[in-house]
């Protein structure tokens, strides 16, 4: 008798409001085919424990819940006055298929989108596979626009100790060191090159830049090369990001008050260089009005 009431059952409203009932009733059972993937993004650790859950059960999941979604869309469907099962299921077939042959008819477009997207998401790591990722092509951001190309930059200074257990770009020679910087909107910036340096030497040289701490899209890219006959050999690679630099230009300016030197207590921590190496590097604010700057404070040695 109750499952004659419940079929018996209809909703009287309005035809348009009726298909957008069965509109938000098919949203929703399709929802809950995705609902491991849903859980599994969340932040609550119930929710992913759940997620694990049914990612170890998919088979039986999936066919418990093409079983609910069935009845759940069949009653919904019967509650209906103006719509039968079958009704439903043929719209829905040729629902489906319209937005199919619209999806092959804009497929090109599509596809021109998507790879747009990916490569907009993905630039820094296509950069990086082509070899260009320290490199800025446009020294020209939508924050430049919005401030009017107001100055936004403050001068910084580098202080290269010297550099460590570098690989050998050559068996049969020692390597010819030197440093290349790159950092947003500057020129590539380099030292002078180390002839038979081999696997390390003392660089006791300083760089001048033109640093921005409040942009977080900045990098400093440092390089240690190997100059050759022809061309250059990249022995080590690091890569510094805005709010590591903007920590190391406040830590330099306050060590640097009693006078720099180029000695351990004032080079601590040396960056690891990849595949391997390390290099002693220290930044440091710089006065151009008539403060000292670092590189007269290591003019000591």
């Amino acid at each position: 008798m109750l499952l004659k009431r419940v079929l018996d059952y209809r909703l009287e409203v309005h035809e348009e409001v009726q298909g957008w009932i069965l509109l938000f009733a098919t949203v929703t059972a399709i929802f809950l085919f995705c609902l491991p993937c849903y859980c599994a993004g969340l932040s609550c650790t119930p929710a992913r424990k759940f997620a694990q859950w049914l990612g170890r059960r998919l088979p039986s999941f999936y066919l418990f819940m093409a079983g609910f979604n069935f009845v759940f869309m069949y009653l919904v469907v019967t509650w209906m006055p103006d719509w039968t099962f079958a009704q439903y299921v043929k719209t829905l077939a040729k629902t489906v298929a319209s937005c199919l042959k619209h999806l092959l008819d804009g497929a090109s477009s599509i596809a021109i989108i998507a790879a747009f997207c990916f490569a907009l998401a993905f630039k820094d790591r296509i950069a990086q596979l082509f070899g260009f990722d320290h490199k800025t092509l446009f020294r020209c951001k939508v924050r430049d626009c919005f401030m009017c190309f107001g100055e936004r930059f403050r001068p910084i200074e580098l202080g290269i100790w010297k550099v460590e257990d570098l690989q050998s770009a050559d068996p049969f020679t020692a390597n010819n060191v030197f440093i290349e910087f790159f950092l947003g909107y500057n020129e590539p910036t380099s030292t002078r090159v180390h002839n038979n340096a081999g696997s390390g030497c003392l660089i006791k040289q300083v760089v001048q830049l033109n640093f921005d701490a409040d942009d977080d899209e900045e990098v400093l890219f440092i390089f240690v090369k190997n100059q050759k006959v022809m061309g250059t050999s990249v022995l080590g690679r690091a890569e510094i990001t805005a709010e590591k630099l903007a920590e190391m230009v406040r830590c330099g300016r306050f060590a640097g008050q009693g006078g720099v030197r180029w000695s351990p207590e004032f080079f601590p921590e040396p960056i690891s260089l990849m595949p391997r190496g390390k290099l002693w590097l220290r930044a440091a604010p710089l006065d151009e009005e008539g403060g000292e700057s670092l590189l007269q404070e290591l003019t000591t040695c």
